[in-house]
């Protein structure tokens, strides 16, 4: 019985492994807009897609059901990471206002259903968080501290996950808000524990990190010649077996990624928009 009870133990393991979760493209096509686009952020059911200038300057949005285009804001700065809510009818943003000669920063809030645009908090020397003014459970990092901000239900805890970490960047919740994800500068992708233990390195290169549900990881790796950005490929990374897909090609110099579960859009150096659709099984 007990060499019955090890083997079945063993196949179940093995079954476990074979039926780790695959990513595959479906399709892929060119968005074609008029103007270009850049720095993209998905709602997150994928309908919406928010793109900005190469600076940062203004905010739009793509309806990719639609095709609608709307013009949300065109202040300096509007670009820069705004956060949807969760049900995504809303997006929180930041743009930058010079008031008596100094830069200053104020936050907006705009509704989808309503159109409406409101100022909630003004013009300010201090740079606010928007995932913490959104929502209670985040993770935020700050590039003047070698700590990650993780926020569950309003509880906030400073988390230090690699030994002699300098500096972290890129930090996101998984979907389901049991994984942390994130980058230091040095060492590379990560994931953990919401309290960061058990971190598991993922990747060396991985530049701008998403999740396209909870077991995959979407992000660019890149190469340079010292100067200038070389390569840019969008690569797929499993979490549970750290294998790494590549998505795109040389062919294409990939500058913005953004995904879901069902779907990646990204940008180019030139500013073209494409629609990647996937397809995740169990």
């Amino acid at each position: 019985m007990k060499k019955k009870s090890i083997l079945m133990i063993a196949m179940m393991a093995f079954g476990m492994t074979m039926s780790a979760a695959e990513l595959t493209v479906v399709s892929t096509e060119k968005i074609g807009l008029s103007e270009e686009a850049h720095h993209p952020t998905l709602s997150p059911n994928g309908d919406v897609v928010l793109f900005t200038k190469p600076d940062y300057k203004g905010l739009k949005s793509l309806n990719l059901v639609t095709n609608e285009v709307k013009v949300i804001d065109e202040s300096v700065g509007a670009g820069f990471e705004p956060v949807f809510s969760a049900d995504g009818k809303e997006i929180t943003f930041k743009t930058e206002v010079i008031v008596d000669g100094l830069g200053q920063r104020d936050v907006k809030n705009y509704n989808f259903e309503t159109e409406n645009k409101n100022q909630i908090i003004k013009p300010s020397r201090k740079n606010f968080d928007t995932r913490a003014l959104v929502n209670k459970t985040y993770a935020s990092t700050k590039a003047d501290k070698q700590s990650i901000s993780v926020s569950i239900d309003g509880r906030v805890q400073e988390i230090n996950p690699i030994i002699d970490g300098h500096r972290y960047i890129w930090s996101s919740l998984s979907p389901s808000k049991g994984k942390l994800l994130f980058n230091e500068i040095y060492s590379g992708l990560f994931v953990s524990e919401l309290d960061g233990s058990k971190a598991q390195h993922l990747a060396m290169r991985a530049d701008f990190p998403c999740w396209a549900g909870d077991n995959f990881i979407i992000a660019l790796k890149t190469k340079d010649d010292g100067y200038v950005v070389t390569s840019a490929k969008i690569i797929a990374i499993n979490v549970a077996t750290k294998e790494v897909i590549e998505l795109t090609n040389d062919d294409i110099l990939v500058a913005g990624v953004t995904a879901t579960a069902d779907k990646i859009v990204y940008t180019t150096e030139e500013g073209e928009m494409y629609l990647m659709n996937i397809k995740i099984t169990e």
